[in-house]
């Protein structure tokens, strides 16, 4: 496929903003995007956390937002980690409370 003809399908999208950055994420997922990776990105039940944060990792840096989301979004049950020991071994800000309290409550 040729720049020429990628355009052509570009420009088919008409005045639709949001076609148009969709149809640009996907050509750079399929062109810039390593084979297994990839393979990852259609078939995320198969992938370790690892795997699944590498395929994360290549949509953030390649600024392909909305593909991101989607993926965070069908994926959200294995990125959910509910265990409270992750929290040992950080440093507690003196105004949390006040945060906590604008935000949460």
């Amino acid at each position: 496929m040729t720049k020429k003809e990628l355009y052509k399908k570009w420009s088919a999208f008409g005045a639709v903003d949001y076609d148009k950055s969709l149809f640009i994420e996907y050509i750079y997922l399929c062109n810039y995007i390593s084979d297994e990776d990839f393979y990852y990105y259609l078939n995320p039940n198969e992938a370790t956390k690892a795997q699944l944060l590498s395929v994360l990792d290549f949509l953030y840096r390649q600024g392909c937002y909305m593909l991101l989301y989607r993926f965070l979004r069908d994926n959200k049950k294995r990125l959910i980690f509910p265990d409270f020991k992750r929290l040992e071994g950080i440093t507690l800000r003196e105004n949390i409370e006040e945060r906590f309290k604008r935000y949460y409550f």
